[in-house]
């Protein structure tokens, strides 16, 4: 076997962007939208903008790093743009963070999200937490020993999860009933005035919209990358803010706000089982328990990869980590550090869970701001090749990054506002790591 094998190219742009939709609607939008409408104060509307906002980064994110991913199709994903453009150390450490800390993180909490929806609100967390376990386990050998069946998963997880998005969202254009009585054992949550409180609202909401720049991780096994990726950037962003519009306006349509900031995360059981029976309704809760697996299949299918570009580079010490199996057409030893790394976060989240260490929020949401905050280096140069004249539309070159830096920093408030102290120390803790990280890479180097 030899370490400089290259991988060939297996997915299309219909795969791409099943994958940049698969991975980005799964979990967050089903038991996010009660969050959205609390911090908007029931408000739909301001609900819907706060959406909008959302879309902002990784609308505009993606059409600017489609210039980036219009140049190079380089293994590394996003982090081939940071070393070719910026610095290889700045690369290595924000790489390893991702592969070992965002990433994996987001992937724990997703999975258990799963866990929780296959056991039901009765179950325990132990339970839960078990059982995610043992889907984090089934997904990692499926990503290794059988990728072509996980890209098998990953268009069909996609295919159906959008079912219940589409018809929710267009039983809701059309709907001229009244919605389901509260039941009684719930308290009414009634509508207030927030001020500028929704702006925390992002931070639970970017939840639904994380994963996007994963596609980028399969860059060299991507058909015509130079011209499929960018496609898929733009196409897949702009399709989740279209379903999740018209998702969160048709469900609030049906059941009304104040149902859904009263019932919280059981809104959408409520709904299927009010529109269609309690029969159809449990089949559509198990297409929402698949699009949820299917957003940790993504997830774990494009961060296995990350590991070996960066051993390849030189930023990880390791001949096993580097060499690309012939049959497998991936490192076995990368990816395995990446499924094992997942299951030691997902007993961080454990532990949050139980003794509440984090109130109102997970381990997954302040790596994802922090990860989202990064991007802006990404952003920065792409403003640089449009002043250099080598990006030649205002759209991608001018107009996307700016609003795309504005997004990030728009999400960089509103998660401060949420938790000041927990946000910030965690905050910190990702930084050191990258620190760590970047000295590991030097030491590599010498």
């Amino acid at each position: 076997m030899e370490t400089n094998m290259q991988a060939k190219p297996t997915y299309g742009l219909v795969t791409a962007i099943a994958m940049i939709v698969g991975i980005v609607i799964g979990s967050g939008i089903y038991f996010k939208v009660d969050d959205i409408l609390n911090f908007a104060g029931g408000n739909v509307w301001l609900g819907m903008l706060v959406i909008a906002l959302g879309a902002v980064s990784i609308v505009f994110g993606s059409l600017s790093i489609s210039e980036l991913a219009l140049r190079s199709a380089a293994s590394g994903g996003i982090f081939s743009y940071y070393e070719r453009y910026i610095h290889p150390g700045l690369a290595a450490s924000l790489g390893m963070f991702t592969a070992y800390v965002y990433l994996p993180t987001v992937i724990a909490v997703v999975t258990w999200v799963g866990a929780n929806y296959t056991l039901g609100q009765g179950a325990s967390l132990e339970a839960q937490i078990l059982l995610a376990l043992f889907y984090l386990f089934v997904l990692t050998v499926i990503n290794i020993f059988g990728r072509v069946v996980a890209g098998y998963f990953q268009s069909l997880s996609t295919m159906v999860k959008i079912i219940p998005l589409v018809l929710i969202a267009l039983l809701g254009l059309f709907w001229a009933g009244k919605g389901p009585s509260l039941p009684g054992d719930v308290d009414l949550v009634a509508p207030r005035n927030v001020g500028w409180g929704w702006l925390s609202g992002l931070v639970p909401l970017y939840f639904a919209y994380d994963g996007w720049t994963v596609v980028a991780s399969i860059a060299p096994e991507v058909k015509s990358p130079k011209k499929n990726l960018p496609r898929a950037l733009i196409a897949g962003p702009l399709i989740i803010l279209v379903l999740y519009l018209l998702f969160f306006y048709g469900l609030n349509r049906i059941l009304g706000p104040e149902f859904i900031m009263s019932t919280g995360n059981a809104a959408v059981g409520y709904a299927v089982s009010y529109l269609f029976g309690s029969a159809i309704g449990r089949a559509l809760m198990v297409i929402v328990i698949i699009s949820v697996l299917g957003v940790s299949n993504g997830m774990m299918l494009g961060t296995m990869r990350l590991p070996q570009a960066f051993a390849s580079r030189g930023w990880i010490r390791s001949e096993g980590f580097a060499r690309i199996h012939p049959k497998y057409q991936i490192s076995v030893a990368a990816s395995l550090s990446v499924g094992l790394v997942t299951m030691l976060w997902l007993g961080v989240h454990y532990l949050v869970m139980r003794y509440n260490l984090l109130p109102g929020s997970d381990i997954s949401e302040i790596t994802i701001v922090f990860n989202n905050t990064s991007f802006i280096f990404l952003y920065s140069t792409v403003l640089g090749l449009y002043r250099k004249g080598e990006v030649k539309r205002k759209l991608t070159g001018l107009f996307s990054p700016v609003l795309a830096i504005v997004g990030s920093l728009i999400l960089l408030v509103g998660s401060l506002m949420t938790n000041f102290v927990a946000v910030l120390c965690f905050m910190l803790f990702c930084l050191v790591f990258c620190l760590v990280a970047y000295a590991v890479y030097l030491k590599n180097q010498s």
